[in-house]
């Protein structure tokens, strides 16, 4: 799945919506798909970015080599696969660019191309594309196809198909699949297109801007899903008549996904409106995503240092509530999840379902912070309290129930406070120790819990400082964001990029993946597991010795902010990146 990812990644990255939907061209079963025009205007708005600038730095020179040397390089991917990099496509394409992957019969995604340009450039580029496939080992086919094209038989046994079309240079991965494409084309009657899809009309009707869009996609997420679960092999042989997991405890109920995309518009680097598309009722684990509408100012104890903040309002009990199936599924012990809540009630007097979180209110502040002389970032977490002069204590009772039989956790009273903070280790399914000494209390009307016990304490003893609240780029966000801002809006993220990311890049630059392992980071933990290694898909050979020192490219990374809503069909997050300057 990451190389596929990693694949689609680039063509976003290298290409904006015409005027006349190209999601016609492409069949209803269409899994994953990318619409980008005026793609020489669009690569030129990429550059002029800050994280465009940062890539073509001097600074990122050495690191820019070692990536194209790297099995990781976008562009040697694209050319093993259909003779071509992106390079080529900027020469020869005068208009869109759109991108469709459709499932084929094995159960495989295929790749299909639709590129604006003149009939004499498509000649040229299939020409050159061929030559390189023909040098990697393929041969000329003598297949046949309803219309003009040029077929290769590639060494891996798949094949790629060129073939000039009134819209331009048609590619495909599949013949199968290609020739159904084209003879629907020629028989408008009988075509059903990605535009008689429901889900996608409902995300392609609105975008949240006036103007055309630089890019718009869409996703069949769980058949999307379930394909990458057939190909990495992970559908239970135990139970083949199963549903993948995706399509299991009402997931399946998730339409759709996708959204807009505009580059340096509106005062930010990137605008990006993604829509989720899951229209009621909402069954099984689809019920855990019940999100209040409400204010979304960070409270005072956030303050200025922050290196990233979020305000989510959200329904904990709907949340924990309805997420049984799953988790009965992930350890593959049917009834595990309800026989865990009993335990704790049982053996623990722990009632977290209709004991804890009817408690608390439907409000989780999340922000970090990035201590530069001791190389540490953290992170916490706080919940308010309903009543909190009644139910503090009870809330205390409770964690002190479910904790005090952990021969491992350590608890110390802070001055002037009436509750513990308890220390403990917070441990992965394998019983690796991911936060060695991570925290959680009840004061001042709120759970606390963070990665760091030191971060409950500093906050909870009154760290000094301006609230970020008060702020002039918390102001400056809010702003920008104002017009996407409505009386649904139920989160809001504020990130400052170059403190956010300065842990995580340093240790990587120092110490590798491996660092990372150690690094007890929330980011460091979400990279490793987007680099996740398998027998098909090995870590990444890339040496990240060769990033520049964090100082030399700390002024490229700038701000981020989102927000998210709650709309008639599902959700949708608007995020936005600008420089500071």
């Amino acid at each position: 799945m990451m190389r596929f990812v990693q694949q689609w990644l680039l063509l976003l990255l290298v290409a904006n919506v015409a005027v006349g939907d190209p999601a016609a061209k492409f069949p209803d079963d269409t899994r994953l798909f990318v619409a980008i025009t005026n793609f020489k205007s669009f690569q030129e708005k990429i550059a002029a970015t800050s994280i465009g600038r940062l890539w073509d730095s001097p600074a990122m020179a050495n690191f820019r080599t070692e990536f194209s040397d790297s099995e990781q390089d976008f562009a040697a991917r694209l050319r093993r696969a259909y003779g071509f990099d992106d390079k080529q496509l900027a020469k020869y394409a005068t208009g869109r660019l759109s991108i469709a992957a459709i499932e084929s019969a094995a159960d495989e995604l295929s790749m299909n191309f639709l590129v604006e340009m003149s009939p004499d450039s498509a000649q040229q580029l299939t020409e050159q594309a061929g030559k390189q496939l023909v040098a990697d080992g393929a041969r000329a086919s003598d297949a046949s196809f309803p219309i003009a094209a040029k077929i290769y038989d590639l060494a891996d046994g798949q094949q790629v198909l060129y073939a000039t079309t009134d819209d331009g240079l048609f590619i495909s991965g599949d013949l199968a699949i290609a020739t159904r494409i084209v003879k629907g084309w020629s028989d408008p009657e009988n075509w059903k297109s990605l535009q008689s899809v429901a889900a996608y009309q409902r995300i392609a009707a609105a975008p949240p801007r006036d103007g055309i869009a630089e890019f718009h996609w869409y996703a069949d997420l769980i058949r999307l899903a379930v394909v990458m679960n057939k190909k990495e092999g992970t559908v239970s042989s135990a139970h083949p008549d199963r549903p993948p997991f995706p399509m299991r405890h009402g997931f399946a109920g998730i339409q759709g996904m996708g959204g807009f995309g505009w580059i340096k518009a509106d005062g930010f680097d990137y605008l990006n409106d993604v829509q989720i598309d899951a229209p009621p009722p909402r069954e099984m684990a689809l019920k855990s995503l019940d999100f209040v509408a409400g204010d979304l100012t960070p409270p005072p104890f956030v303050l200025d240092t922050t290196s990233n903040a979020m305000v989510n309002r959200w329904n904990l009990r709907s949340m924990l509530a309805n997420i049984g199936d799953v988790y009965d599924d992930i350890t593959d012990a049917p009834g595990a999840w309800q026989a865990t809540l009993e335990d704790w009630k049982n053996d623990l007097g722990f009632d977290l379902i209709d004991g804890l979180l009817p408690m608390l209110e439907p409000e989780i502040v999340t922000h970090s912070d990035y201590l530069v002389d001791q190389k540490r970032e953290r992170t916490l977490i706080a919940i308010p309290i309903k009543n909190p002069q009644v139910q503090e204590r009870r809330v205390a009772s409770l964690i002190y129930r479910f904790l005090r039989n952990d021969n491992k956790a350590v608890r110390s009273r802070l001055p002037r406070q009436k509750f513990d903070l308890w220390e403990i280790a917070l441990q992965d399914k394998q019983g690796n120790s991911t936060f060695t000494r991570a925290g959680i209390m009840v004061a001042d009307g709120r759970l606390w819990i963070s990665t760091h016990a030191s971060m409950v304490q500093d906050t909870v003893l009154g760290t000094q400082g301006k609230p970020l609240s008060e702020s002039d780029e918390f102001a400056s966000m809010t702003q920008r964001l104002q017009p996407w801002t409505t009386d649904r809006s139920f989160m809001r993220g504020f990130v400052r990029g170059d403190r956010d990311i300065r842990h995580t890049y340093e240790v990587l630059r120092s110490e590798g993946l491996e660092g990372l392992k150690r690094a007890e980071s929330m980011y460091g933990n979400m990279l490793l597991m987007l680099l996740k290694s398998d027998k098909d898909r090995p870590q990444p050979d890339t040496d990240f010795a060769k990033l520049p020192p964090f100082a030399e490219v700390q002024s490229y990374f700038g701000m981020i902010g989102s927000i998210g809503n709650l709309t008639d069909s599902g959700w949708s997050f608007v995020i936005g990146a600008y420089d500071r300057d």
